[in-house]
């Protein structure tokens, strides 16, 4: 018994640390956060949808505002440092091919139906921009679906996705 318990934990450990984020991040080699004093966040609202929520992205604007001044960065909107914050959603086609003649529900006498629909992905991407050297030195993307539990809209979700952008800066 002591045996299945240990092997059980094991997997549980390895499981868990195993779990891959669903952000990218990608900076310059000479990017360094602690060079800078202050910081601004911008929210670019001239490509959101209709059906993107202004509400969520504010309070995303705000919960990242707050986790940058915990690591002593002073909100400045005059800052050389900016945080772009661009949100946008994109529809993809995906089909299911049904390659054998029963359904679950009934038989199929259409054997290469395809069954089309539309997927909406949301793309959240936070560029950092060196205003004096006119350069982005670092950015992060992240994508998920409409009704995922990774949605900036879960607070939840949101703020675990600033803990992982503000894990990238270490």
């Amino acid at each position: 018994m002591k045996y299945i318990i240990t092997i059980l934990s094991l997997i549980i450990i390895i499981g868990c640390s195993t779990t891959q984020s669903n952000i990218k991040v990608d900076s310059l080699e000479t990017f360094n956060l602690n060079n800078y004093n202050d910081f601004n966040i911008k929210l670019n609202t001239s490509n959101i949808s209709a059906e993107v929520n202004p509400i969520v992205l504010e309070k995303f604007k705000a919960s990242l505002k707050n986790a940058i001044e915990e690591t002593g960065l002073e909100f400045n909107q005059n800052s050389n440092l900016v945080f772009d914050i661009n949100f946008t959603t994109k529809d993809t086609v995906e089909s299911n091919r049904l390659n054998h003649y029963y359904s679950r529900y009934y038989w199929d006498y259409h054997r290469y139906r395809d069954d089309i629909y539309t997927v909406t992905q949301n793309i959240l991407r936070v560029n950092l921009k060196d205003l004096e050297k006119d350069k982005t030195v670092w950015t992060v993307v992240t994508v998920w679906r409409n009704g995922s539990n990774r949605s900036i809209s879960d607070d939840d979700a949101s703020n675990i996705l600033v803990d992982e952008i503000m894990l990238s800066f270490l």
